[in-house]
């Protein structure tokens, strides 16, 4: 959250961290005119459900440079590199775009969505890791497969995850405290971005700069969110809803933004398996030259798989190296061997482990895309 990161700044500047300091506010953030990769987004056969249980954003921006705060497309400027990102950056339209996976039990459905950033960034960039080439952050949605309902919120912010379990104003929870505890509930809206105990679509808030996502009960979102849907956050905000079947919204216009009631824009998915999958599996995608690397074992028994938990990056980041973002594959409550992507490859068996589930609960998927 931008408290911590705040924090984290005054920490770095009393330990003596610094490196000389670098002000970022004198480089362009757009160099006209903007070019656009036009390429289609790659979907699958689950869109239209991707789509329905897609989450409400509520997307801090800065005022200013607010520009490195809209999520967009791993490909903006044409390639599935990660180490050229931060350059391509003022010269690439950036159209909102959210990236989605599906796995289905016999009782639940688990949708995990991912926000790519090209910058995660700090005015101010000093020799820590507050300022990186490429960040991504996660949220899953659970649904009861029975109902329909949204049942379960999941939430990435940095690397830390945490849950949301009961619908504000609506139904209770039906997880409950395990190893991990229930941080509150979750607040659903309908396709218009309208509170609705009975909507499909989980409210979630983005810090600007960091892009951590928290649930918008937390005490870390810093935006309020009227009866009507109206946004105001505490400096500046974006709305962010799911575009229409066949809508291709732009780059939103961020002139003027700040206090008061925040815009709205609409965003579209693309397939994480789908489009990074093949990649990921010829072994293309990971590693120097590629968009993502650091793959730490993950093993449960449903399979064994090598989870990169970072984007490849080239820029900034501290002494630790600059590859830093999170994965759209590295979902956890957790950040270690063992345990990062256990939420994106057996969630069911998971939230098993880490929680009271409801019941009946099924650790059996339908399918899986990375299981033969």
């Amino acid at each position: 959250m931008r408290r911590s990161r705040r924090l984290a700044v005054a920490a770095a500047l009393v330990a003596g961290l610094v490196v000389p300091l670098n002000l970022n506010c004198s480089a362009p953030l757009r160099i006209e005119p903007l070019q656009r990769h036009d390429a289609p987004l790659v979907v699958d056969d689950d869109l239209a459900l991707a789509r329905r249980y897609a989450p409400a954003i509520f997307h801090a921006v800065d005022a200013t440079r607010g520009r490195q705060d809209l999520p967009t497309r791993v490909d903006f400027d044409g390639t599935l590199r990660g180490d050229d990102n931060w350059e391509s950056f003022p010269r690439w339209e950036l159209p909102p775009v959210a990236y989605y996976a599906v796995l289905r039990t016999e009782t639940h459905l688990f949708l995990t969505y991912h926000l790519f950033h090209p910058r995660d960034w700090e005015p101010v960039r000093l020799g820590v890791h507050l300022t990186h080439e490429n960040d991504g952050e996660n949220l899953q949605v659970v649904v009861d497969r029975a109902s329909g309902a949204v049942v379960l919120l999941f939430t990435q912010a940095h690397y830390v995850g945490g849950v949301y379990a009961g619908v504000e104003g609506g139904a209770p929870a039906v997880f409950g405290d395990g190893a991990e505890d229930v941080r509150g509930t979750f607040r659903l809206f309908d396709d218009d971005g309208r509170p609705d105990p009975d909507g499909t679509h989980a409210g979630v808030f983005v810090q600007e700069r960091g892009h951590g996502i928290y649930g918008l009960t937390d005490s870390c979102a810093e935006v309020v969110v009227d009866g009507a849907g109206v946004a105001r956050f505490d400096e500046a905000g974006l709305v962010l809803l799911p575009a229409a079947p066949g809508e291709a919204p732009g780059e939103p216009d961020l002139v003027g933004i700040g206090p008061g009631p925040a815009p709205v824009a609409r965003y579209r998915l693309e397939s994480t398996v789908a489009r990074l999958g093949p990649a990921f599996r010829d072994g293309t995608l990971v590693g120097e030259g590629g968009l993502l690397d650091r793959p730490l074992r993950f093993t449960s028994p449903l399979l064994t798989v090598d989870v990169p938990r970072y984007y490849e990056a080239d820029r900034f980041s501290g002494p630790f190296g600059p590859d830093r973002g999170i994965s759209p594959f590295a979902v956890d409550f957790d950040f270690g061997e063992g345990e990062v992507g256990a939420l994106f490859f057996d969630p069911a068996r998971r939230y098993a482990d880490r929680l009271r589930v409801p019941e009946p609960w099924s650790l059996a998927y339908e399918a899986h895309p990375f299981v033969p």
